[in-house]
This record gives structure tokens, C-alpha cells and sequence, in this order.
């Protein structure tokens, strides 16, 4: 029996069970030790690249593993692959659309399950952001770490804002579920400074006035820009607009001029509305820009950082928020 979501918009495959998928997996002409690398391979890559057809998949692996494996064998894998309950899917286009033609196989897409676990909005936005981009392909050993859906390399961007979040919180567990949410989110193309913020504020995380609150923009910013993301095919922002002509980068600043600001000093001009609307803003050039705006506020009135909202429904291939680093629906909302 096939599982059907959004009306029948996708069909998705039966999942196998334990025993089922083993007696498969042995009928394939392949070593374990083959069979366990591509396993590794297949959530390394849903993870960071988002979405990558199988075609592309072959590709990387058969280059960066001197040819262990035929094409056929790797579909031979990834047909029982698509069984399994797994952090990510393995869709043609007739499972994915109403009236879509049959994929080839080698067409077939490898998908993060979190750009499906609501609705195709997410999915379509990265889909249609990724044209055009290459594929960032780091060496294997750097690849596979990806197979963990919260690894981020260590850079000094990364180091400052997780050392901010430690600053948060005593508590190793706040820490690390603090961390899956904001990195997921932060990953994910529909996802805005303000939805970040949101989370921070459900999490219960406390600022220390606008100054510790513009540390936490400023450390943010700089992470994110340098963020390895889904929809730049494991590109970082930052590299990404490295191959833009600087003349069609667009905007890179922007300064209240002389009436707003005073009417920002003097409240004739309501500054907590604006903040709240820069951070709704979806068509925002750069995340530096919205940063900059936020603080030229800041600067201007001391506003004060955003108040704590409501907890959120948690989705079921959400991570979890005990920190275990599992989907809510295996882990405690089973």
C-alpha cells in the first residue's frame, strides 16, 4: 500500500520492512562494505545538496571511488533504497506530479525528506533556486561527514556563533537542540532572519540588551553567509555571489535618510513595526542588508530585542527538540 500526501499530488513508495529489505539487499551483487558506503553516500548527499538526480549521484561516487560499481548496480541499490525510512527520499517525476511522465531511473531524485515534510513549497523554491548552479563536491572523507544532517565544517564563522549559543545555556542538551533547529532552518530557502529569531525566542534564549542582541545578529550574519546551503548546491552564499559580476550584485547597503531617522529618535515614526517589517521582508537582497537596517535601528531608538513567542506545533520529521538528532515522529513522538 503506497502512502499518498497533498491530495495524491505525491505518491510516495511503500516502506519494506527490517526483513523484507535484507533478503532484497542480499540478491544485489554487492559487498557490504559497498552497500554500507553508498548508504553513507545517499544521506550525505540529501543533506547537503537537498535535491541531486541519481544521474549526478553516480557521477560523484563512481569518481571519487575508481569505479567500485556498475550503473546498474547502483540502481539496483537505490530501487530497495526507496523503501526504506530514511532522512530522505527517491522520487521521479510521476510520484512527484499529477500527470508526470516516467522517469528514467537514472532521472530519479534523491530528496531531503525535510523539504516534503509539510508541502512541495519548499521543495519547488530550492528546486528553482538551484538552476544553473554547479555542485560543490569536497573530497570523500569531508562528503560523508555530511551524513550527519548537523554537520557544519568548522570554521571561525561557525565557532562564534555556537560559542554565542553555549553562552545561552548550561544545559549540553539546550545547546544541541538549539543548534538542530537554527541550522535547519538556516538551510532551508523559505527560512528568513525572522523565522530564526522566532526559534531563538521559543527556545528561551535572553538577550542582555540591544548590544548583546546586535552580537547575536552580527554573529548569525556571518555564519549564514558562510553556511553550506541546499538551494547553492553545497555552495556558501558567500561563494556564490563570488561568481556574480560585482555590477549585478545589487544592493550591498542602505542608510535611513535624514526625515526617517528623526522620526525613528522622536516616535513619530513607530520603530518596533518597522524592525518587524525588515524581518518579514522576503525579497531582501542580502541577509547583510537586513542586518544593517536592523541595527541603523537599533543605533537610532535602543529598541528593544523581540519578545518571547508561543511554542510551535512540532512537525513530525522535524528534529527533535530533546537534541537527540532524530525525526520528533522516532524519537519522543513516537
Amino acid at each position: 500500500m503506497t502512502d499518498k500526501k497533498n491530495d495524491g499530488y505525491i505518491l510516495f513508495p511503500e516502506a519494506y520492512s527490517r526483513r523484507r529489505l535484507n533478503i532484497l539487499y542480499r540478491e544485489i551483487p554487492l559487498p557490504d562494505t559497498v552497500s554500507r558506503m553508498l548508504r553513507k553516500y545517499f544521506n550525505a548527499m540529501a543533506n547537503l545538496y537537498g535535491i541531486i538526480p541519481l544521474r549526478k549521484v553516480f557521477e560523484i561516487i563512481q569518481e571519487q571511488n575508481h569505479n567500485r560499481f556498475t550503473e546498474e548496480e547502483l540502481l539496483s541499490f537505490a530501487e530497495i533504497a526507496r523503501h526504506e525510512e530514511e532522512d530522505y527520499y527517491i522520487l521521479g517525476a510521476e510520484e512527484l506530479y499529477t500527470g508526470g511522465t516516467p522517469s528514467d531511473p537514472l532521472d530519479r531524485e534523491l530528496i531531503d525528506v525535510f523539504l516534503l515534510s509539510d508541502d512541495v513549497a519548499v521543495f519547488e523554491e530550492t528546486q528553482r533556486i538551484q538552476q544553473g548552479k554547479p555542485y560543490y563536491v569536497p573530497p570523500k572523507k569531508e562528503l560523508l561527514k555530511y551524513d550527519d544532517m548537523l554537520y557544519c565544517e568548522p570554521t571561525a564563522e561557525y565557532e562564534a556563533f555556537t560559542g554565542f549559543l553555549r553562552s545561552k545555556t548550561d544545559s549540553p542538551d539546550l545547546e544541541r537542540a538549539a543548534f538542530a533547529d537554527l541550522i535547519l532552518k538556516m538551510r532551508f530557502v523559505t527560512s528568513s532572519l525572522s523565522d530564526v529569531i522566532d526559534e531563538v525566542n521559543r527556545l528561551g534564549f535572553q538577550f542582555d540588551g540591544d548590544d548583546d542582541f546586535n552580537h547575536f545578529l552580527s554573529c548569525y550574519n556571518a555564519f549564514h553567509n558562510n553556511l553550506r546551503m541546499q538551494c547553492n548546491r553545497g555552495h556558501t552564499p558567500n561563494e556564490i555571489a563570488a561568481t556574480i559580476p560585482p555590477e549585478e550584485r545589487g544592493i550591498k547597503s542602505l542608510t535611513f535618510g535624514p526625515n526617517i531617522r528623526k522620526a525613528l529618535s522622536d516616535g513619530t515614526m513607530d520603530a518596533e513595526e518597522l524592525r518587524k517589517g525588515i524581518l518579514a521582508m522576503e525579497n531582501i537582497p542580502s541577509e547583510g542588508l537586513r542586518f544593517d537596517l536592523l541595527r541603523q535601528i537599533a543605533e537610532i531608538t535602543g529598541g528593544m530585542p523581540p519578545q518571547q513567542i508561543p511554542e510551535k506545533k512540532i512537525s513530525r520529521n522535524a528534529p527533535c527538540p530533546c537534541g537527540s538528532g532524530k525525526k520528533y515522529k522516532r524519537c519522543c513522538g513516537r
